[in-house]
């Protein structure tokens, strides 16, 4: 008995962790049939990792100054995951995307996700003191500037191990070119491809080993 009851208990933990599997599948694949397509410029980021070899790591920042809520308060370079992105086409740009707002929550018309994270900064930099400026002065300027929120977006992208190497050191050799190319549906974003010179990095591999 006790050996059929233990095998019960492991029996509806497999089946709970298949189908959570099994959602998480689903949701990634109805994003990515059914999601639009966002484009936005990254560059390499080789990061140590003990999984290296599995994904392709980038990185995706964007700048936004129009935050849709008091971010006065919040320490500057503090991340947070809990607010959302406005994602618009910037014209003329063969499909770029662009960060157009940050907000709590989404508001009614245009395309909205949650990112990777959003960090808060002063509007001004360190870059922007003047040479003759006092640190106090500058400091107290920096202050008045406003914040502007640093934005994140999902930043691996699973290949086969076999490619791996070789699409790491394309992405490093052409990074001027490359663009992240994610899908969003729903408020989520999932990164879908890389491509270099408008072209899936994978499919650039292939040409390159011809």
């Amino acid at each position: 008995m006790k050996i059929n009851k233990g095998f019960a208990v492991a029996a509806v933990a497999l089946a709970v962790q298949i189908a959570a599997i099994g959602w998480l599948v689903w949701r990634y694949e109805r994003i990515v049939l059914n999601g639009t397509e966002v484009r936005l410029k990254c560059q390499a980021y080789d990061p140590y990792d003990p999984l290296r070899g599995r994904y392709l790591s980038m990185t995706v920042r964007e700048d936004c100054t129009n935050i849709l809520f008091d971010a006065s308060g919040q320490s500057e370079y503090e991340r947070r995951n809990d607010v959302f992105v406005q994602l618009g086409e910037i014209p003329g740009s063969n499909g770029l995307y662009r960060v157009e707002a940050v907000a709590k929550e989404p508001t009614d018309g245009g395309l909205w996700a949650r990112p990777k994270w959003v960090r808060m900064e002063y509007a001004l930099g360190y870059s922007d003191k003047g040479k003759d400026e006092s640190y106090d002065d500058f400091h107290a300027r920096r202050e008045k500037s406003g914040r502007k929120a640093v934005v994140s977006f999902p930043d691996q992208l699973f290949v086969n191990e076999k490619v791996a190497p070789e699409a790491e050191k394309l992405l490093r050799e052409r990074t001027a070119s490359a663009i992240a190319v994610y899908r969003v549906l729903d408020g989520e974003a999932v990164l879908t491809d890389i491509e270099i010179a408008g072209k899936p990095i994978l499919s650039v591999v292939k040409e390159e080993k011809e």
